[in-house]
């Protein structure tokens, strides 16, 4: 099992630090090992990095390194957990879950040691609404987690003191969150509602606004790392919402870098950052924290003097600008919720329900811009690949864990084939099974506070079909050459990029010249062929096996403008070059090359001639190319099969921007 999880993290994407890769596999190697030595932590790990047998691994790739040797290596918890995190990286959440549940739905010791997992619908919808009352009467606690990820503390130097918890905001004791919970729901909640409810206008939002937001963002934008992207939309929309900083797209970016420094951070065993912080950035890292809290405190405060905030009823006094503690945990919930909460989840349902479409397992009919089809990706999206694994709490030192992204695969709720993708429900049907946002940790009567609902469930729906609308997918294309492949959580899609297509930008045209019954008429398709007389390259003899002659015809290999296509060189062929036409597989089906790509520099290839009389728009077959660049018309380059001079005045040069005369 520890090799195999070195293999598995070895090739990992090489956007993440080398020396990440190396300490997750040392996390585990190191926990397998103490099991079967029988050595304590400390001398497993001295012998490992110092001792006469020092892996080759380490001493390759870290060298040699100092430690401490009297803290602990492991405060998380047991090896046990670590070891059950293996296998869950390994065999992913449905597959792993469903052999260590019992008829009920419930796991004990999984993940770890005095855990109990609620893995089916019932048991975790169950759990789910003993919390907000148990935590409200003291019975209940939450910890330092997210999902089922135990966070060590290296993130949360300016808590270290407090004498009761510290840790990530959403486990902050019940008297600290009766205080943040409200700014919570005020900013980022439903108008009128803190019961999860999913509305169109928030208390600081709409989602006119929020779609209006995307336009401007995409606006400019002729390629797309979605979920990077996303991930920077969101950011700003967030800091917007939340503290009213507005925010420009590279500094969105440097936060979005920021975020995915601390999510490889938090949850690697105490002594990794402790003994590898420098490696890891941890300082850098922590420095970038305390400048976005202290930003944070200075907006909180302006927002409160501003009446920016206000409660649900009106009133401006249950946030105290005086109040230096309140104020402190209020930055730190809202720094937490834009790395681990909304900022990550919304960023990751966005490019999930995109990789559905763009594989094709939305199915052949749906359509990603019709209004009542779009919102059953979204909790299709959500069900299939949880942002969101558990929502674990204490009670007399036993960790509970119902695990909310199990919910989705519970197959008495959603068939036999829950593990695979496929819209299957009603809108009503999903958001009645919806629980993926602790749907049924409702507040305490008469204590709104007490709610443990997602603060922002509808913010997030609407930012998700906000993103999508604006997009409008069936206008972007993902290359041909790119493969979006299915991984484990919590990332569940590879990384992908889209293009824009600029064909809605004017009429290509050679379509003419890249059809089948154009190349039919000009390459004498149907001459005479037989046994010794064959038809040449990229053609083949039509005639029955018996028969000795027969007649020429394109090898069915090749494909022309329109027809379906899987890869590039179907379309790409001599026959379409011989035509003077660039074709290219898009969406499954054959499309110019040139109308389909915006480059980054504002240069697009790019013909238009709708503005001529029907009967030479008939006559012209020809394809010419027009190069705009961001300084205005550079060149013209005029590429013409017959009646060039005739046709190319009727060239037209729209312009979106006068500025800058970009296309």
């Amino acid at each position: 099992l520890s090799q195999h999880y070195i293999e598995r993290i070895r090739p990992y994407p090489a956007a993440q630090p080398p020396k990440m890769k190396l300490s997750l596999a040392i996390s585990f190697v190191l926990g397998l090992r103490s099991c079967a030595n029988g050595m304590t932590e400390e001398e497993l790990w001295q012998s490992v990095v110092s001792g006469p047998d020092k892996e080759p691994l380490l001493q390759e790739e870290l060298g040699d390194q100092s430690f401490d040797a009297s803290k602990k290596p492991f405060e998380q918890d047991d090896f046990s957990y670590w070891t059950d995190m293996a296998q869950i990286g390994i065999r992913t959440y449905g597959p792993y879950f469903e052999t260590v549940m019992n008829p009920d739905g419930v796991s004990s010791d999984h993940p770890g040691e005095q855990t109990t997992s609620y893995i089916g619908w019932d048991a975790i919808s169950e759990k789910l609404a003993e919390l907000p009352i148990k935590q409200e009467n003291g019975e209940a606690t939450r910890g330092n987690e997210l999902g089922l990820l135990r966070l060590n503390q290296a993130f949360y130097p300016e808590c270290k003191d407090e004498p009761e918890y510290c840790g990530i905001a959403l486990g902050v004791p019940q008297a600290d969150h009766k205080k943040v919970r409200p700014v919570l729901d005020h900013v980022f909640g439903t108008e009128g509602f803190t019961d999860g409810t999913i509305g169109l206008v928030g208390n600081k939002w709409t989602r006119d606004e929020m779609r209006a937001s995307a336009r401007g963002f995409l606006a400019s934008k002729n390629s797309l790392n979605v979920k990077n992207d996303a991930g920077v939309w969101t950011t700003m929309v967030l800091h917007k919402m939340a503290l009213n900083i507005d925010m420009t797209e590279s500094e969105a970016q440097a936060f979005v870098d920021f975020q995915s420094q601390a999510v490889i951070l938090t949850p690697l065993p105490s002594f990794v950052p402790d003994w590898f912080g420098g490696a890891l950035k941890l300082d850098e890292t922590l420095s970038q924290k305390a400048q976005y809290l202290k930003k944070y405190e200075e907006a909180i405060r302006a927002n409160i003097a501003s009446g920016h905030y206000k409660s649900l009823d009106g009133n401006t006094d249950w946030l105290d600008a005086s109040d230096d503690d309140a104020i402190t945990k209020t930055a730190w919930s809202f720094l937490d919720a834009l790395i681990f909460a909304g900022g990550l989840s919304v960023p990751g349902v966005i490019s999930s329900g995109l990789a559905a479409y763009y594989t094709g397992l939305t199915g052949p009919d749906f359509d990603i811009n019709d209004t009542l089809q779009a919102p059953l990706l979204v909790f299709e999206s959500i069900r299939h690949s949880p942002p969101v694994l558990g929502v674990p709490y204490f009670v007399d030192g036993h960790r509970h864990a119902p695990l909310a992204g199990m919910g989705g695969y519970d197959k008495t709720k959603y068939g036999d084939d829950a593990y695979e993708f496929r819209i299957r429900k009603t809108l009503a049907e999903y958001k009645a099974l919806s629980i993926d946002w602790a749907d049924s940790a409702q507040p305490v009567a008469d204590k709104p506070w007490s709610s443990r609902i997602c603060p922002a469930k509808s913010l997030s729906y609407n930012m998700i079909l906000s993103f999508w609308e604006a997009l409008d997918a069936t206008n972007w294309y993902v290359d041909p050459d790119t493969e979006i492949t299915r991984e484990n959580g919590p990332l569940w899609w590879s990384a992908f990029t889209i293009h824009r297509s600029c064909e809605g930008m004017g009429v290509h045209v050679g379509a003419r010249e890249a059809s089948r019954a154009h190349a039919n008429e000009n390459l004498n398709v149907g001459n005479f062929c037989s046994w010794f007389n064959w038809c040449g390259s990229g053609f083949e003899c039509k005639r029955k096996w018996w028969q000795y002659s027969g007649s020429c015809q394109i090898n069915s290999y090749f494909k022309f403008f329109g027809e379906g296509c899987s890869k590039n060189d179907q379309c790409d062929n001599f026959l379409t070059d011989s035509a003077g036409v660039d074709l290219a597989c898009r969406f499954g089906k054959c499309a110019f090359l040139d109308g389909n790509v915006c480059e980054e520099d504002g240069n697009v290839e790019f013909a238009d001639y709708t503005e001529l009389p029907p009967s030479d728009q008939a006559a012209t077959a020809g394809a010419w190319t027009v190069v705009a660049g961001t300084g205005g018309l550079s060149a013209a380059a005029v590429f013409f099969l017959r009646k060039p001079e005739r046709h190319l005045r009727h060239a037209k040069m729209p312009k979106e921007d006068g500025a800058n005369d970009k296309l």
